[in-house]
C-alpha cells in the first residue's frame, strides 16, 4: 500500500536521495525532464518545502514494501528497471522511509504564470503550485502517482487552498492524461522560466478546491 502524507523534517535525507534517484533514472530516456541529480531540483528547495510542510510523499507500507519489482514494470518509463528498496529506502537501522512517489506544493509559480488566465481568482496565500510531480520508474504502473495526486488534493483542501496550478511539458501526454482524469483544466500553452531550462513552452492546468 502508498500511505500519502506531508513529509517530516527527520527524513530528509530520503527525500533527497528520491529526487537523485529520479534525476539519475530519467535522464537519456524518452521521459527525459531534464531534472539533474544536485541541479533541479536544488537541494535549497526541497529543504524549504520539507521544513515549510509543504512537501507531499507516496511512502510505501506493508506489503507494497516487500514486494519485488520486475524489470518490465517500468518499460514504459525509463530503460532499466531498479529496486528502489535497496538504493533509496530504508537503512541499516530502519530508519528511512521506502518513498515511492512525492511532489512539493507551494504558493509560487513560476515567471509566466502571471499570464495566465486563471478561473480561478484567488489571494496568492490560497493558491497551491505543484512542483517536482514524480514517481520512481520501478514502481510505474501501479497507480501511485494517482494516489499521489489524489490525497495531495485533499490535504491541500485540509489546508485550506481554494486552486491548484501547475505547468508540464506539452508532449507528456501520460502526465497530461493523468492531471485531467484527477479534475485539472487545460489553461493552454503559455511561456515560462526555470532556472535551470531557461524559457520553455509549457501545458497549464489548474484544479478549482
Amino acid at each position: 500500500m502508498l500511505e500519502v502524507r506531508k513529509a517530516r523534517v527527520d527524513e530528509l535525507d530520503a527525500v533527497f536521495e528520491f529526487y537523485g534517484q529520479m534525476a539519475d533514472q530519467m535522464e537519456g530516456t524518452d521521459f527525459d525532464v531534464q531534472w539533474r541529480r544536485g541541479g533541479h531540483p536544488s537541494a535549497a528547495l526541497l529543504r524549504e518545502s520539507v521544513e515549510a510542510g509543504q512537501m507531499i510523499i507516496g511512502v510505501l507500507t506493508g506489503d507494497a514494501e516487500g514486494e519485488g519489482v520486475e524489470a518490465d514494470a517500468c518499460a514504459s518509463g525509463a530503460g532499466g528497471a531498479m529496486d528502489a528498496r535497496a538504493e533509496g529506502g530504508k537503512g541499516a537501522a530502519g530508519s528511512h522511509p521506502v518513498i515511492a512517489s512525492a511532489m512539493v506544493v507551494n504558493h509560487e509559480g513560476s515567471p509566466g504564470y502571471e499570464a495566465v488566465p486563471w478561473a480561478v481568482n484567488a489571494a496568492p496565500e490560497c493558491v497551491g503550485v505543484l512542483h517536482v510531480v514524480a514517481t520512481l520508474p520501478a514502481y510505474h504502473g501501479r497507480g501511485f502517482a494517482r494516489q499521489l495526486l489524489t490525497r495531495g488534493i485533499e490535504i491541500s483542501r485540509a489546508d485550506g487552498l481554494a486552486v491548484l496550478r501547475l505547468d508540464t511539458f506539452p508532449h507528456n501526454k501520460r502526465a497530461r492524461s493523468l492531471y485531467e482524469s484527477c479534475g485539472f483544466e487545460d489553461r493552454g500553452d503559455w511561456t515560462v522560466y526555470y532556472p535551470a531550462l531557461g524559457d520553455i513552452q509549457v501545458s497549464m492546468y489548474e484544479l478549482p478546491l
